[in-house]
């Protein structure tokens, strides 16, 4: 199998973490990393023995694909003339600063025959695929995503940096279409939002409760999935999935709590997850959930089929992500008074069509 040539532009922390895991596979070759800071590249570059480039557009005639790791603000700088330059792309989340961004890649990408995936990196979680395959028909999510402050990704606040996460993974459901937002959130560090919690209603009757924050003093990411089977929650830290589901008696109706008599309570309570809704946790394989994507995205390329996760599904959790944003108001930290005011750097409201398709 001929080797596939691949660069990645931006050698930040997630830039430095693609580098490394494309130099270490068998079927790619790491011919050079972009960055505009000589330092980040040359660091990169001295370690995993490729070119340091300074320019984005020095790639073409270097390579077959790209990983784009730059800022959130220079996606589509640098995505669209390296489209319209032949070459595929795997753009980190979220695929750009502006919905209006977004659909001009995914335009791009359909006139120029370019694949391009978006790195919503949970959607290869194990634990996810797991839970989705043993929850039935999910009528509520509830998502906890929390981590300390970084002063990463300060170009955005934490609905762009970390709840697009979840707004994704509620998408990969086709809920349908969203009806109804409400978001409240909190500004601590004097720009973006830091904490915000939101409630999306969808036309299927799915509803996910969503928070997440970055000034929050421990690191944990989880949801919970209610459905007709019972209740699914992830843990993709640890990737772990417990099920708590209805036992025989429950699914016929021949368990009634009113009906239990006094003198078998304290028994059947210490069972009741065993014997009523027993309790099971799952073996997750161990996978590297950035090389998984890896795998999807160069296999894509390489076979001409789409990404798991292609442009469009990239720029649909992002217009959700801004009607979030749209619907947001926020209470400042410091302020005596508690007065809430509108997210002071809401993006302009762009209406979603009637229906969240995916045709690339």
């Amino acid at each position: 199998m001929k080797r596939m040539r691949v660069a990645v532009v931006g050698c930040g922390h997630l830039g430095a973490i693609h580098a490394r895991l494309l130099a270490g596979r068998s079927d790619a070759q790491l011919v050079a990393v972009v960055d505009p800071f000589p330092a980040a590249r040359e660091k990169v570059a001295v370690e995993h023995r490729c070119e340091a480039l300074s320019e984005p557009m020095d790639l073409v005639g270097k390579v077959d694909v790209a990983i784009v790791a730059a800022p959130t603000g220079r996606h589509a700088a640098v995505a669209l003339p390296l489209l319209e330059a032949g070459i595929d792309l795997l753009i980190e989340k979220p695929i750009a600063a502006t919905v209006e961004e977004a659909r001009s890649i995914v335009t791009t990408a359909r006139r120029y025959g370019r694949t391009v995936a978006v790195g919503h990196v949970e959607r290869f979680n194990p634990a996810w695929r797991m839970a989705v395959e043993r929850a039935g028909r999910i009528v509520s999510i509830e998502s906890l995503r929390l981590a300390p402050f970084t002063f990463r990704c300060m170009d955005v606040g934490v609905v762009h940096d970390l709840m697009i996460h979840d707004i994704d993974l509620v998408l990969s459901l086709e809920p349908g279409r969203l009806e109804r937002v409400d978001a409240q959130g909190l500004i601590a560090t004097g720009g973006h939002e830091d904490a915000v919690r939101a409630q999306l209603v969808f036309s299927s009757g799915l509803i996910a409760h969503l928070t997440a924050s970055r000034i929050h003093p421990t690191l944990h990411r989880g949801l919970s999935l209610w459905s007709s089977e019972g209740v699914v929650s992830v843990d993709f830290q640890a990737k772990a999935v417990e099920v708590v589901a209805p036992s025989l008696a429950v699914r016929t109706g021949g368990f009634v709590a009113d009906h239990v008599p006094l003198e078998q309570r304290a028994t059947m309570k210490e069972k009741f997850f065993t014997d009523i809704l027993p309790r099971e946790s799952l073996a997750i394989p161990e996978t590297n959930a950035i090389v998984c994507e890896h795998d999807d995205f160069l296999g894509a390329v390489r076979d001409g089929r789409q990404p798991l996760v292609p442009a469009s599904a990239g720029a649909a959790a992002l217009e959700i992500a801004n009607r979030v944003i749209d619907t947001l108001r926020c209470t400042h930290f410091g302020d005596g008074d508690g007065r809430r005011t509108a997210h002071p750097q809401a993006p302009p409201i762009v209406p979603l069509p009637g229906r969240l398709r995916r045709t690339g």
